[in-house]
C-alpha cells in the first residue's frame, strides 16, 4: 500500500471512503441495535459464500496475482463507496420516476431503469480509481476482469446485507427464516447473475482500453464502450420484469426465468475469462522462452507453470512425498520462476542485472529444495 499513498487518486479514495463509511457504518449500527441476531446471521451466511467466491476470482489470474492491497481497494470501493453513491442517486431518480410514471409502470420498471445506470457508473468509477492508483497493475485483460469482479463482489455483499435485514425487519414471524429465505433467493439461486458478473464485463472492456495500446484509440474506446453497454444490458435485463410476468409466479417458473435472463451473460464472461487466460499463457511462454532448457527452468517445469491446476498438483505431490517444507520451497520456486517471466517484460536485455539476480534466487531455491528429503 505504501506506493499507493503518493497518488492523488489514493487520497481521493480515502476521502470517498470516509464519507461512505459514515453513511454505511451508521446504517449498520442501526441494524445491529435493532436486529442483532439477523445481522450476525447475515454476515455469517455471506462470509460462507463470498470468501470462496473471492478466492475463485482471485485465482483467475494464474500468472500474476493482483496485490492484496488493490484487491482490498476493489472490494471496499464496491461495498462502501459505490454502494453509498448509488443508493443516494437511486433514491433521487426513483422519486423523480415515481412522480412521472403510473404506479404500475413504476413498480415494474423503476429499478430496471435507474439501477443499471447509476450502479454501473459508480462501480466503473472504481476501475478508473484503481488504474490511477497503480497503472502498472492493470497490464492485461485478466486484470480488468478480476478487479471488476471484485468491485462487484463487494457491492453485491453489502447490498445483500441490506436486503436480508430489510426482510427481517418486515417479517411478522421468524427473523432467521426471513434472512435464510432471502439468502436462498439472492445468493444460492441468483448469486451468479448479479454485480460480480456485471462489473466483471465492464472491467474486461476497461482493461482492453488501457492495455491494448497497439490498437487504435477509436477501437479501444469502442470496445470499452461496448462492454460498458453489455454490463448495463445484463443489469437491465436482470432487473426487468421480463419473463417472470409471462411464465407465472411458481417457484419453478421463477428459477427458469432468472436462468434464461442471466445464463447467457455468465457463459459469455466465462468465455472472456478463457480468452484472457489463453492470452496470458501465450505471453508467459513468449517472455520465458529464453530461459527454457537452462538451469533455472526445464521444459517439464514450463508445462507445469502454464496451468494453475498443474502447479497445485505438483505441490500436493511434493507435500505427500517429501513433506511440507519441500512443498513450501517448491511453491516459492514456482513463484520466482513466474516472476522471472514477468521481469523479462520489464527490461530490454536478457543480460540485464535484474534478470541475473532473479536467476540466482531461483538457483538458490533449487539447492535448498534438493537438500530436503
Amino acid at each position: 500500500m505504501r506506493s499507493l499513498t503518493v497518488k492523488p487518486a489514493f487520497w481521493l479514495f480515502i476521502a470517498f471512503l470516509a464519507g461512505s463509511f459514515l453513511v454505511i457504518g451508521g446504517e449498520q449500527l442501526g441494524y445491529v441495535s435493532m436486529l442483532p441476531g439477523a445481522w450476525f446471521l447475515s454476515l455469517l451466511l455471506l462470509a460462507a459464500t463470498m470468501i470462496p467466491a473471492g478466492i475463485i476470482i482471485y485465482r483467475f489470474d494464474q500468472f500474476e496475482p493482483e496485490p492484496a492491497s488493490l484487491i482490498a481497494v476493489a472490494v471496499i470501493w464496491g461495498g462502501l463507496v459505490a454502494l453509498t453513491f448509488a443508493a443516494l442517486t437511486n433514491s433521487y431518480f426513483l422519486t423523480f420516476l415515481q412522480n412521472h410514471l403510473t404506479g404500475k409502470t413504476f413498480n415494474a420498471w423503476g429499478a430496471a431503469i435507474v439501477a443499471p445506470i447509476d450502479e454501473e457508473f459508480y462501480k466503473g468509477a472504481g476501475l478508473v480509481a484503481i488504474y490511477l492508483m497503480a497503472r502498472r497493475e492493470i497490464d492485461g485483460l485478466m486484470d480488468g476482469l478480476v478487479y471488476g469482479a471484485m468491485i462487484g463482489l463487494g457491492f453485491q455483499a453489502m447490498e445483500n446485507v441490506q436486503y436480508f435485514l430489510h426482510a427481517a425487519a418486515q417479517t411478522g414471524g421468524s427473523q432467521v427464516g426471513a434472512v435464510v429465505g432471502t439468502y436462498f433467493v439472492r445468493v444460492v439461486i441468483a448469486g451468479l447473475y448479479s454485480h460480480t458478473l456485471f462489473t466483471g464485463l465492464m472491467g474486461f472492456g476497461f482493461a482492453y482500453a488501457v492495455t491494448q495500446r497497439d490498437k487504435s484509440r477509436a477501437r479501444r474506446i469502442g470496445v470499452a464502450t461496448l462492454f460498458a453497454v453489455l454490463a448495463w444490458a445484463a443489469h437491465f435485463v436482470w432487473d426487468s420484469p421480463w419473463l417472470e410476468s409471462l411464465m407465472g409466479q411458481s417457484s419453478g417458473s421463477f428459477v427458469l426465468a432468472i436462468t434464461i435472463k442471466g445464463l447467457p451473460f455468465v457463459l459469455f464472461i466465462v468465455i472472456l475469462g478463457l480468452v484472457a487466460r489463453r492470452r496470458e499463457r501465450r505471453a508467459f511462454d513468449r517472455l520465458i522462452a529464453a530461459e527454457v532448457g537452462t538451469d533455472v527452468l526445464s521444459e517439464p517445469e514450463l508445462r507445469i507453470l502454464e496451468k494453475g491446476s498443474r502447479r497445485r498438483a505438483a505441490l500436493r505431490a511434493t507435500r505427500r512425498n517429501r513433506g511440507p517444507q519441500a512443498r513450501a520451497l517448491l511453491k516459492r520456486l514456482q513463484r520466482e520462476q513466474m516472476n522471472l517471466a514477468l521481469l523479462h517484460g520489464k527490461v530490454d536485455s536478457i543480460e540485464h542485472p535484474a534478470l541475473e539476480a532473479q536467476r540466482q534466487k531461483i538457483r538458490l531455491l533449487r539447492r535448498q529444495l534438493a537438500t530436503v528429503s
